[in-house]
């Protein structure tokens, strides 16, 4: 299971004047791998935007856009481990990395 907390960006706060920082929370999106309950082993949930975020979530369809991006543009078995340098790096020593991944292609 793998839960992304999406948050605004926020600059020039405090004393941060060349950078970033993590601001409101936007939404809570999930995503499960579970061969036994989902057609293909993967679901991604989404449990709105807040603040209205629910507390359970069904599975999004099938046909939802999530699935396609997903098998096609992960470095590692539907999970975007690229975007997380340290990630990455235990997938390249574990081997998991997707033979057919390539970093320059662009979705």
């Amino acid at each position: 299971m793998f839960v992304l907390e999406i948050r605004s960006a926020e600059d020039h706060v405090s004393i941060n004047n060349g950078g970033r920082t993590q601001g409101a929370l936007l939404a809570i999106e999930a995503e499960v791998k579970d061969e036994a309950r989902f057609p293909g082993g993967w679901a991604y949930f989404s449990f709105g935007r807040a603040p209205n975020l629910a507390a359970t979530a069904d599975p999004l369809p099938a046909t939802a856009s999530c699935y396609a991006c997903h098998k096609a543009n992960t470095a590692v078995e539907q999970t975007f481990v690229q975007f997380y340098p340290t990630l990455m790096d235990v997938a390249r020593r574990m081997g998991t990395v997707r033979t057919d991944y390539d970093p320059t292609r662009k979705p």
